[in-house]
Protein backbone atom coordinates (compact mmCIF):
# COMPACT_ATOMS: atom_id res chain seq x y z
CA UNK A 1 0.00 0.00 0.00
CA UNK A 2 1.79 3.04 -1.36
CA UNK A 3 0.80 6.14 0.57
CA UNK A 4 0.25 9.52 -0.98
CA UNK A 5 2.70 12.42 -0.06
CA UNK A 6 -0.47 14.21 1.48
CA UNK A 7 -1.59 11.79 3.67
CA UNK A 8 1.71 10.85 5.30
CA UNK A 9 2.06 13.13 8.68
CA UNK A 10 5.09 15.01 8.52
CA UNK A 11 7.52 16.53 10.92
CA UNK A 12 5.55 19.88 10.47
CA UNK A 13 2.41 17.83 11.83
CA UNK A 14 3.93 16.15 14.79
CA UNK A 15 5.60 19.60 16.21
CA UNK A 16 2.64 21.30 16.11
CA UNK A 17 0.13 18.51 17.41
CA UNK A 18 2.76 18.32 20.32
CA UNK A 19 2.69 22.04 20.99
CA UNK A 20 -0.93 21.98 20.83
CA UNK A 21 -0.90 19.01 23.26
CA UNK A 22 1.72 20.12 25.53
CA UNK A 23 -0.35 23.36 25.81
CA UNK A 24 -3.71 21.39 26.27
CA UNK A 25 -2.08 19.57 28.97
CA UNK A 26 -0.67 22.37 30.83
CA UNK A 27 -4.04 24.32 30.84
CA UNK A 28 -5.82 21.39 32.40
CA UNK A 29 -3.34 20.85 35.01
CA UNK A 30 -3.73 25.03 35.95
CA UNK A 31 -8.15 24.37 35.71
CA UNK A 32 -7.71 21.38 38.11
CA UNK A 33 -5.30 23.06 40.52
CA UNK A 34 -7.63 26.21 40.67
CA UNK A 35 -10.66 24.03 41.06
CA UNK A 36 -9.71 21.76 43.68
CA UNK A 37 -7.86 25.08 45.52
CA UNK A 38 -11.71 26.91 45.53
CA UNK A 39 -13.68 24.19 47.06
CA UNK A 40 -14.38 24.41 50.50
CA UNK A 41 -13.66 21.08 52.52
CA UNK A 42 -13.97 22.63 55.93
CA UNK A 43 -17.52 20.98 55.88
CA UNK A 44 -16.83 17.51 54.52
CA UNK A 45 -17.22 14.47 56.03
CA UNK A 46 -14.02 12.32 56.53
CA UNK A 47 -15.43 10.20 53.81
CA UNK A 48 -15.79 13.55 51.24
CA UNK A 49 -12.70 14.29 52.33
CA UNK A 50 -10.99 10.78 51.20
CA UNK A 51 -12.90 10.74 47.90
CA UNK A 52 -11.68 14.24 47.03
CA UNK A 53 -8.09 13.17 47.90
CA UNK A 54 -8.60 10.32 45.80
CA UNK A 55 -10.26 11.95 42.91
CA UNK A 56 -6.90 14.50 43.07
CA UNK A 57 -4.64 11.96 43.14
CA UNK A 58 -5.97 9.68 39.92
CA UNK A 59 -6.43 13.14 38.46
CA UNK A 60 -2.74 14.25 38.69
CA UNK A 61 -1.70 10.18 37.91
CA UNK A 62 -3.78 10.40 34.58
CA UNK A 63 -1.90 14.18 33.65
CA UNK A 64 1.41 11.87 34.68
CA UNK A 65 0.47 9.61 31.93
CA UNK A 66 -0.57 11.82 29.49
CA UNK A 67 2.90 12.83 28.96
CA UNK A 68 4.10 9.70 27.99
CA UNK A 69 0.93 9.64 25.16
CA UNK A 70 2.90 12.69 23.69
CA UNK A 71 6.29 10.59 23.60
CA UNK A 72 4.52 7.70 22.17
CA UNK A 73 2.51 10.16 19.19
CA UNK A 74 6.13 11.45 18.46
CA UNK A 75 7.57 8.10 18.28
CA UNK A 76 4.86 6.95 16.40
CA UNK A 77 5.40 9.87 13.46
CA UNK A 78 9.48 9.62 13.91
CA UNK A 79 9.10 5.44 13.21
CA UNK A 80 6.26 6.60 9.90
CA UNK A 81 8.68 9.19 8.58
CA UNK A 82 11.56 6.58 9.09
CA UNK A 83 9.81 3.81 7.28
CA UNK A 84 8.50 6.26 4.56
CA UNK A 85 12.06 7.41 4.20
CA UNK A 86 13.83 4.05 3.63
CA UNK A 87 11.05 1.92 2.47
CA UNK A 88 9.99 -1.21 3.66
Amino acid sequence: MKLKKSQAVGLKELIATLVVSGILLMIGIVVFAKVKGSVDQSDFSEEANSTMTSVESTTYDAFELSTVALIVLAAAVIIGILIRAFGA
